[in-house]
């Protein structure tokens, strides 16, 4: 998977330079792109697919008021994801320009009110911004092919027009991760509308294809002695920015904090007196507040009066060399910092591992789903459950007895 999008990241460069582009501010930025978005998609074990890289550029977009240089870097990172798609489709055959268009959605006044009640409810629910951004190109997909069918009321649509939906074209040369991302926001939609009342008695979620239902996969973790090593400091991969990341990796290891909130954190955001840090989550924009734990806050304070840069900078991690700004993707530096474990150790490297680390000790410690949820900064406690894959002790309680139908066969008993 890796390989298949790095092989993709040279055939798109290739195309570039054959088109003549030698700016070095193209490239760069191009390559920039590349780099994080496939970070992005080995955190989150996904293909490369146009779905998943709109997913990542919705993580990436500055969420206030863009400043001429961000609204650059972030057009450049579009066209990179727009370059890629294509070359991954084989239409990669001339450099153009990708113009930003206004969302599509549907005509019909009854179908725009439900749009309008589903966002809502999402917003209600706590979902982050660019899951509803995505729900509501979905769910706009889906009534805009309705009223291409001659559907414009919600009453008319029948189990065969969401089998008719997922029979279309469009979705014939799409990678399976992509449809499946469709399938389920669709399915979340349609269940709404089921418990609105909107459809009345007809089960439209049930059409939905199973065989795009969403999988869960075995979460991966640390190993017991790579958690042990990180908890007593003994990683300490690079003297120039060892202090700083590993604040960043207690942050995430500790505490669970999301990467784009780690980044994001401010001085004033951690209380010294009350030992606790209070911030507003960038994905569910919901307030937490975290317990400042003593390695935590003391490698924290390490880093800023000894190592961090003495720029003016509310923004606790900076670049270790000029210019001092406040990191935007640190996945290098916390993989640089992880390099020193085996794969069977470590599986992964980057920040997302972290986080399922210590959400798998919680749940092994007989935490309530509850508590995991709120400590790590979820929404719904149901999404604690798929770390239930790795609590072994737990997982074999589940398993059914053989008692009554034992084997007779003796190389089975």
């Amino acid at each position: 998977m890796v390989n298949d999008f790095e092989q993709l990241v040279i055939d798109t460069l290739a195309k570039i330079k054959e088109f003549g582009i030698k700016s070095k501010s193209v490239i760069k930025f191009f390559k920039q792109a590349s780099r994080m978005l496939g970070v992005y998609l080995t955190e989150h074990s996904l293909e490369f697919s146009f779905e998943n890289a709109q997913k990542w550029l919705l993580e990436v977009r500055p969420c206030n008021l863009m400043s001429y240089s961000q609204y650059i870097t972030y057009t450049a990172w579009r066209r990179a994801v727009y370059l890629l798609a294509e070359c991954m489709k084989g239409d990669l055959n001339c450099w153009r320009v990708y113009p930003h268009k206004p969302a599509a959605r549907p005509q019909s006044h009854e179908y725009l009110q439900l749009l309008r009640s589903h966002e809502q409810r999402l917003r209600i629910d706590g979902m982050a911004k660019a899951t509803i951004d995505f729900s509501m190109r979905v769910d706009s997909d889906f009534m805009i092919y309705l009223e291409g069918a001659g559907k414009c009321a919600i009453n008319a649509v029948m189990p065969c027009d969401v089998i008719g939906y997922f029979s279309r074209d469009t979705f014939c040369d799409r990678k399976p991760d992509g449809v499946k991302a469709y399938a389920y926001k669709l399915k979340s939609f349609l269940a709404f509308l089921e418990e609105t009342g909107a459809v009345g008695e007809r089960r439209l979620s049930l059409a939905v294809p199973k065989v795009f239902a969403k999988q869960e996969s075995i979460v991966t973790v640390l190993s017991d002695g790579a958690v042990k090593a990180l908890r007593d400091g003994t990683v300490q991969p690079d003297a120039n920015t060892a202090i700083r990341d590993r604040a960043m990796i207690l942050l995430a290891f500790r505490l669970a904090l999301r990467k784009s909130d780690i980044i994001r954190l401010k001085l004033g955001d951690i209380d010294w007196k009350n030992d606790c840090i209070s911030i507003i989550q960038q994905k569910t924009e919901i307030p937490i507040t975290l317990p400042l734990l003593p390695d935590v806050g003391n490698t924290i304070m390490d880093y800023v009066l000894n190592h961090r840069p003495k720029v003016h900078c509310d923004t606790i991690f900076l670049r270790h060399y000029a210019p001092h700004m406040p990191l935007t993707n640190p996945a290098n530096a916390i993989e640089n910092y992880l390099s020193g474990f085996s794969s069977d150790a470590c599986p992964e490297r980057g920040f997302h591992i972290l986080r399922r680390t210590l959400a798998t000790g919680m749940l092994r410690k007989g935490i309530s789903r509850s508590a995991i949820s709120a400590s790590i900064g979820q929404v719904d406690p149901q999404s604690v459950d798929v770390y239930l894959s790795v609590d072994e002790v737990n997982m074999r309680k589940c398993a059914i007895s053989l008692n009554g139908i034992e084997c007779a066969r003796g190389d089975l008993q």
